[in-house]
């Protein structure tokens, strides 16, 4: 918003490749490594953590203070955190979930969903408990299964949510929303949607869904 050009850094935090909820926690303790590759006596405008699984297990709220413990930064930001507020920004209730994970994780992403006041009405998983293999689902195997949540939904969904940021969903957001005229928001484009707009940045619309399309 300052006419500059925004500066991206990007780095990851080793996981082990099996999904569970002992092994996403255990990332708790990696942050700091992590933080330390950027670079020191640098203020950030936000920064993303970029697993939404993880910040269900960690908790957003501890996410947020190690990340502001390690490094200057204004705000701070997940998929989740996103989600809610993307959520909100656009004004649904009646939610149709997809997720790789295995159930139990998604069971519990689903009830702190509900618990801030969003119905989720058609839910379903790929049953997937590897990481590798999460990032090779096709994407149009993400269209069908969003046609499917909308098909057997009992009530009528407000909008699509595809949680996990390995799953490649770019590419089928504004297609599946204009066959089902509605909003699907992934993980990455909540993410991505939250800290353009924390940063203050302009970013292009094209291509990117009706949630970059808010007024």
């Amino acid at each position: 918003g300052n006419g500059q050009l925004p500066t991206i850094l990007h780095s990851r935090i080793a996981c082990n490749d099996q999904v569970t909820a002992e092994n996403l926690t255990a990332m708790t303790d990696r942050f700091a490594v992590t933080l330390a590759l950027f670079p020191s006596n640098y203020h950030f405008d936000v920064v993303g953590y970029g697993c939404t699984s993880a910040s269900l297990m960690i908790g957003e709220k501890t996410v947020q203070n190690i990340i502001k413990s390690h490094i200057n930064v204004d705000n701070v930001t997940t998929p989740l955190t996103a989600l809610r507020r993307a959520l909100r920004t656009i004004g649904v209730k009646n939610i149709g979930y997809l997720a790789p994970y295995i159930s139990e994780i998604s069971a519990q992403m689903c009830a702190l969903l509900e618990k801030n006041g969003f119905q989720i009405c058609a839910a379903a998983t790929f049953g997937e408990e590897k990481d590798s293999i999460v990032g090779c689902i096709h994407p149009h195997s993400i269209f069908d299964a969003v046609d499917m949540l909308v098909n057997q939904s009992d009530t009528p969904l407000d909008a699509i949510f595809i949680s996990c940021t390995s799953l490649k969903c770019a590419t089928i957001i504004e297609k599946a929303e204009s066959k089902h005229g509605i909003p699907v928001i992934s993980s990455n484009s909540a993410i991505a949607w939250d800290m353009a707009r924390l940063a203050n940045l302009d970013v292009p619309l094209a291509g990117k869904g009706l949630l970059f399309n808010q007024n």
